[in-house]
């Protein structure tokens, strides 16, 4: 029955009454069960060992800093101190931390807590969208189900010849430096990651270690830098006081460049495809050029060909693409840095590295090795990952928990509203399960180290259903740049150096890594090798 106008108005007056009364009933309520929530997840983190916390900021204070190597320093006291595991107050917010393999085990591969915190989405959503990272449930499922193919064997021995024909660019560009004075070599392993990342991803050369000025890499560079300073302000966590300052306006600009060129590549290689052909003659116009020869794939075209039944769209391809784009290029670049630092700090190391690289490879003849001789270098990979343990590039791993739950080793209740911290470099230097942890020592990745050890115990690619899908790539691009690096070179630390590691999103080198060269092919007549 419709009610005349008149009726109408004056019912607005009560109307808008109920309203009021509604929220002044509704109110206390609301602020009951926040209170109720507070004072449970107090009484629980009371439990767990931790340092004293304000009320309501909590240890944001100690936390959050100007500078990238304080926050790691915190960190690293702070996991060290409250080993096994111990608990902070990020504002409201109760954050535990545990070191012991059970309990990451338990949180890393139970189904309910696949989703990741909400945090991650903050600061990197704008850029990367709900993709592989960052996406929850069924779009989590079917994009993972999609994509695990890009990985297969036979796909990446495509890549051999990316990281080889960067590799030695990267060489070259190390020459020039060789039998001279000390120099930071994380520039340039940025740029050859770059050049990397950007041909395997989306099939185009940037050629960033010869032109380091191009918008992309600059785009790329400053993004990275103002994500990992916004992620230490939690003010700037807030978008309307974000956009607003300078970074917030450069972040916008880079974000249209590096979007605006993943976005330029899709519909040319799509246009490009479906020139070739479609279906069937799709699938070969990739696998062989126009005289016969064995195309390369990038991981875009196989996104394009999974994509034609009308699944993913353009922005769908985008955020893919970007997110393989930031996972496979500044983690690496972190690890390469870290991994020369200690090659060069280790001579002995270094040493054993080569004398197993002769014993595969013809001294006299360039390195060029297929993807089947990588998986004989076993020492270099176990430098490798004594690398990641000692600096994991992904120091921290976030889950919210949704319902109350336990520690396994100790029984603690973690309430429901709790983070977890799971954090690889609190595990890694678990004196527990990493006798003497500070120590650079590789053996403790031969075989019966290994198998010795809980498979959760060494997490440089997370572990569980959301492990890294990437991380035998990665394996094998830091493989084949260290061994074209020592292949060439000896490497020398600069006397007195300390690299001093800082949390920029990711486990970085914020002081660089200063090294000495000395080429091992000088009367080789320049030849790259």
């Amino acid at each position: 029955m419709e009610i005349s106008g008149g009726i109408e108005r004056a019912l607005r007056p009560l109307r808008w009454l109920w309203s009021w009364v509604e929220a002044a009933l509704g109110a206390p309520v609301a602020l009951w069960a926040l209170a109720r929530r507070r004072a449970r997840l107090v009484y629980w983190g009371s439990k767990i060992p931790g340092p004293f916390a304000l009320p309501i900021i909590g240890n944001a204070l100690d936390v959050f800093s100007q500078d990238f190597t304080v926050v790691y320093t915190l960190a690293k006291n702070l996991m060290t101190k409250y080993q096994p595991f111990g608990r902070i107050y990020m504002g409201p917010l109760l954050c535990v931390v545990s070191s012991c393999p059970q309990d990451i085990e338990k949180f890393l591969s139970d189904y309910k807590y696949l989703s990741k915190s909400i945090f991650y989405n903050k600061l990197l959503e704008p850029w990367l969208g709900t993709g592989l990272l960052l996406s929850t449930g069924d779009k989590w499922r079917s994009r993972r189900k999609a994509l695990t193919p890009a990985f297969h064997f036979r796909i990446l021995e495509q890549f051999a010849p990316v990281f080889l024909s960067c590799g030695d660019e990267f060489v070259r560009q190390l020459r020039k430096r060789a039998g001279g004075d000390t120099f930071d070599v994380v520039p340039l392993i940025k740029l050859l990651t770059l050049d990397i990342i950007c041909e395997t991803a989306m099939g185009v050369k940037i050629n960033a270690q010869t032109d380091a000025n191009s918008t992309y890499v600059q785009a790329v560079n400053e993004i990275t830098s103002i994500t990992a300073m916004r992620a230490i302000r939690p003010w700037l966590h807030l978008d309307f006081i974000f956009y607003m300052t300078t970074p917030g306006r450069r972040y916008k600009k880079c974000l249209q460049v590096l979007h605006g060129t993943t976005e330029r590549v899709i519909r040319e290689r799509r246009e490009g495809l479906l020139e070739m052909g479609k279906d069937s003659a799709m699938n070969s116009a990739i696998d062989v050029d126009d005289i016969g020869r064995r195309r390369r794939v990038a991981f875009l075209d196989l996104l394009l060909l999974a994509a034609r039944d009308g699944s993913l769209s353009v922005a769908d391809i985008r955020e893919e693409v970007d997110t393989f784009m930031f996972e496979g290029q500044d983690t690496t670049e972190a690890a390469l840095s870290f991994a020369i630092y200690l090659l060069a700090s280790h001579p002995d190391v270094q040493e054993k590295v080569l004398e197993e690289l002769k014993s595969v490879f013809d001294w006299s003849q360039p390195l060029h090795p297929t993807i089947q001789q990588l998986g004989e270098l076993k020492y270099l990979e176990m430098v490798i990952k004594e690398v990641l343990r000692l600096y994991p590039s992904v120091p921290v791993i976030l889950r919210d928990i949704t319902q109350d739950d336990k520690l396994p080793s100790t029984g603690h209740v973690i309430p429901d509203g709790t983070m977890m911290i799971i954090s690889p470099w609190a595990v890694h230097r678990n004196p527990e399960v990493y006798p003497d942890p500070e120590k650079f020592d590789p053996e403790r990745f031969s075989a019966g180290e290994t198998a010795r050890r809980h498979p959760y115990a060494f997490l440089p690619f997370s572990a569980g259903p959301r492990n890294c899908i990437g991380q035998r790539f990665a394996m094998l691009e830091m493989k084949s740049v260290l061994a074209k690096v020592i292949w060439n070179f000896e490497m020398f630390v600069e006397p007195g150096f300390t690299v001093l590691p800082g949390w920029k999103l990711i486990l970085k080198p914020v002081n660089g890594v200063r090294i000495r060269l000395d080429d091992r092919r000088k009367n080789y007549d320049n030849k790259v090798f």
